[in-house]
């Protein structure tokens, strides 16, 4: 079987050849995402050696830059669910790969010239001070600049995980993770000789590797051709399934970074420590996150690729599959979150009332991680399939009617920081039933339940 097939599931293929392809899908997302995590938490330290205006600065912009960021799930979606579906169909993908970096392009270009005046708009408004803006201007400035670079690379990063070369993009963000921080360190304080940046020195670091990345992909598709190379060959229907797979994905996470600041504002009345508790409880989440997304990840390229193949079957089996491995890993991190959330929250504070709500938090959300995998999973099957606005309407229409109304109406009856996490929690059951009634939908058909193995003679004979 060539590498293109790999992750077409056979019939005659046992479970724990499946699980074997999962994992090495899904492992190099997970560890790209721990590298990303330890990267942001050394950008807050190395400038928190410069003062808390700096640190404030540089974290309320990384918070508003993730909201333009969204922006590119709209290149990233559509270039990586056509990939997936094309590889697995034997077609060729240079021409998808072309648009989705024309789009990302005219996305990014007008962010170069309004995207610092409109976080700095945006900090001014929710009334940060005028040193954290001028910080903030200085941090964000020449990621602005070269902003057209990141959302190239992210292209291109999903290009290739919708082929499935999960191992290549973390191989690539090692690299640029290592670049951002060594050029950050040197750059912030003008360590051996490199001239003193201060906050700038942050953002300049961020964009190095940035460049340092899309040189890397720009190497392997260009020159070495490989595992396929950049086309403009397209057609009106492949423009037309582009944004109709990535436009909705590009609202939803728009609207859902929108909703979750909202969420958090309902805390806000109960002060800095119940703040401080629920910034704690979400880093500590954030590794079973981690794992989620990257079994989401794995889901949608097996949907995706095995859609692509007409392979009915293998969509509802790898899909279920990646169900059980999901939730048997998010499920024991939730029991760790429950039974140990005191010590969890330690390295972060000291503080005994912090610590505490910090652990309500940790325990309200371990008894969801369940239900959380599963969301993702099942979210994950059906924008491989390219049905995005199923995700899109279910995020949102939850988030809205299961998460942010009921908490608003309780706490006018029940004022304590509890009500939100456990709206919250039971939320994610909701969310997670909704989404896998629109799988089973999908998926009820009886070619779903039989192999059907897509004749190709021409890609038979290749091989």
């Amino acid at each position: 079987m060539s590498e293109k097939n790999d992750i077409i599931i056979d019939p005659s293929e046992n479970n724990s050849v499946i699980v074997r392809k999962i994992l090495r899908l899904a492992y190099p997302v997970i560890l790209s995402n721990l590298l990303y995590t330890v990267e942001s938490a050394f950008s807050i330290i190395l400038v928190s050696g410069l003062g808390e205006s700096e640190v404030a600065a540089v974290g309320f912009s990384a918070s508003l830059l993730w909201f333009i960021y969204s922006l590119m799930a709209l290149s990233y979606t559509g270039t990586s669910v056509l990939v997936a579906q094309k590889t697995g169909a034997g077609e060729r993908v240079d021409g998808i790969i072309g648009l989705g970096l024309i789009v990302s392009f005219i996305i990014a270009l007008p962010l170069t010239f309004v995207g610092k005046d409109l976080v700095l708009f945006i900090q001014k408004t929710m009334g940060a001070s005028d040193r954290v803006i001028e910080l903030s201007g200085q941090y964000v400035e020449p990621i602005f600049l070269f902003i057209t670079v990141g959302f190239l690379t992210n292209t291109i990063y999903g290009a290739l995980n919708g082929r499935g070369n999960t191992k290549t993009t973390f191989k690539v963000a090692m690299i640029m993770n290592v670049v951002n921080i060594t050029t950050s360190y040197l750059l912030i304080y003008g360590n051996m000789g490199f001239p003193q940046m201060g906050v700038k020195g942050a953002g300049v670091g961020i964009v190095l590797s940035e460049i340092v990345g899309f040189l890397i992909y720009l190497y392997m598709l260009v020159i070495l051709k490989r595992p396929f190379t950049i086309g403009f060959s397209i057609n009106a229907r492949d423009i037309l399934n582009f944004f109709r797979i990535g436009f909705p994905t590009m609202i939803e996470r728009v609207l859902t970074t929108l909703s979750f600041n909202i969420f958090v504002g309902l805390l806000a009345p109960f002060g800095d420590h119940i703040l401080a508790a629920h910034q704690i409880g979400l880093r500590i989440e954030s590794i079973s996150f981690m794992v989620g997304f990257g079994f989401m990840v794995a889901s949608s390229i097996i949907a995706g690729q095995n859609f692509g193949a007409k392979n009915f079957y293998g969509v509802k089996r790898g899909v279920f599959i990646t169900a059980l491995l999901s939730s048997l890993f998010m499920g024991l991190l939730g029991l760790v979150f429950i039974l140990f959330p005191n010590i969890l929250a330690l390295p972060f504070t000291r503080d005994p009332g912090i610590i505490k709500y910090a652990s309500y938090y940790l325990i309200i959300v371990g008894i969801s991680q369940v239900p959380l995998s599963l969301a993702f999973i099942f979210s994950g099957g059906l924008k491989g399939m390219g049905k995005t606005h199923i995700p899109l309407f279910i995020n949102i229409i939850s988030f809205w009617l299961f998460r942010i109304a009921p908490s608003y109406l309780i706490l006018k009856i029940i004022y304590s920081p509890l009500v939100p996490w456990i709206m919250m929690t039971v939320e994610t059951f909701l969310r997670c039933f909704m989404f896998f009634v629109f799988f089973k939908r999908y998926t009820s058909s009886p070619e779903y339940n039989t192999y059907h193995e897509k004749k190709n003679s021409d890609r038979n004979a290749e091989e």
